[in-house]
């Protein structure tokens, strides 16, 4: 017969702070890893809107002459503060870069609100080993 073991809400807790101190050492590690790279690394800041009445089939494009399609730009996207939760709960997302001065988006639910979204451009070095 199995042996059920209980365990405190003590125990628990003690568990609970373990893996968050954890996460936060891990978090940490990434981000010195990070941070310098972003530092020394060339970026270009781009900055679309997204109008809500440009929305067909849940896909609208947007142009920007610094949108490249290169394999050696990497991108980030990001909704702006006043929009993120709109952005998030209509899964707007971003689809690769395959046409210079260009980028389409795509959505789950189409957005009732314009969207402001900060496009960062990286440039990575690309390494085959």
């Amino acid at each position: 017969m199995a042996e059920t073991k209980l365990t405190s809400l003590g125990q628990l807790r003690k568990l609970a702070e373990r893996a968050l101190q954890d996460s936060q050492s891990r978090i940490s590690e990434v981000l010195e890893l990070i941070i310098p790279l972003l530092e020394s690394a060339q970026h270009t800041g781009i900055t679309v809107t997204l109008p809500a009445e440009n929305w067909s089939g849940r896909i609208q494009t947007v142009q920007d002459e610094s949108l490249l399609a290169d394999s050696k730009y990497w991108y980030i996207v990001c909704a702006d503060a006043d929009c993120f939760m709109a952005a998030s709960e209509t899964g707007v997302k971003a689809d690769n870069i395959t046409t210079d001065g260009q980028i389409t988006f795509r959505c789950e639910v189409t957005p009732v609100e314009n969207l402001t979204l900060y496009i960062l451009r990286l440039e990575v070095e690309q390494s085959n080993e």
